[in-house]
């Protein structure tokens, strides 16, 4: 084969390479942590970077993946576009927030009510790992659909749910207690002055009139 032939082909394979390469995406991930304590029934937010080395702009999303994904009601992350040539030094912050349930068992006295929680049950860690993936930007006319691949990179994490201790709270019993009282004393009182005010009168004398005769009997002795 002479030699400009085969040089022509070797500038054919790099100019094909080089445009390969330029169309290629890529996504990175930047973590701080590796394990977190989170609170039942409560919110919890971490803190990921991302980065794009490649030589377009590209969007990307966070999801995850593991038993972590057993603790988590619900999720929510911001859909990031990242720059072209964004080096890792220089990674975009993006908050990733879920929800943490119930997770341990409670003692309660009625249903839901009066409850304690001893913290008797080991505490799981639940292990998983947090991916970010390239997402279809907005208005583009080509998608990530129909092919086999996906851009992604993705970092370890670890969910430890803290349990923590407390006594039955018997407040809800005492405010049903004053309120049962306060009730009983207001259907007394109406019952009371519901009453005619000639019966009233009546009452009144008939209540005077037995004084009248507890007052001659003492007198007599």
């Amino acid at each position: 084969m002479p030699v400009t032939k085969l040089n022509k082909i070797i500038c054919m394979i790099l100019i094909i390479s080089l445009l390969l390469m330029s169309t290629v995406s890529a996504v990175g991930i930047k973590w701080f942590t590796e394990q977190e304590y989170v609170s039942e029934n409560s919110e919890k937010c971490i803190t990921y970077g991302s980065y794009n080395p490649s030589g377009k702009d590209i969007k990307v999303k966070i999801e995850v993946e593991g038993k972590v994904t057993e603790i988590i009601d619900s999720e929510s992350s911001e859909d990031k576009i990242i720059k072209a040539n964004t080096r890792s030094k220089n990674a975009e912050m993006i908050n990733f927030c879920f929800d943490v349930p119930k997770i341990y068992k409670e003692d309660c006295l009625f249903f839901k009510f009066i409850c304690k929680q001893d913290c008797e049950e080991e505490q799981t860690v639940y292990d998983g790992e947090v991916i970010m993936t390239e997402k279809p930007m907005d208005g583009s006319s080509s998608s990530m659909a129909g092919s086999g691949t996906t851009i992604a990179a993705s970092a370890p994490l670890s969910l430890i749910v803290k349990c923590e201790e407390y006594d039955r709270n018997w407040t809800l019993v005492y405010v049903i207690l004053i309120l049962i009282v306060l009730v009983t004393m207001i259907i007394l009182i109406y019952r009371k002055y519901r009453q005619p005010k000639l019966q009233r009168e009546l009452s009144k004398l008939k209540e005077l009139q037995e004084k009248i005769k507890k007052e001659k009997k003492r007198t007599e002795k």
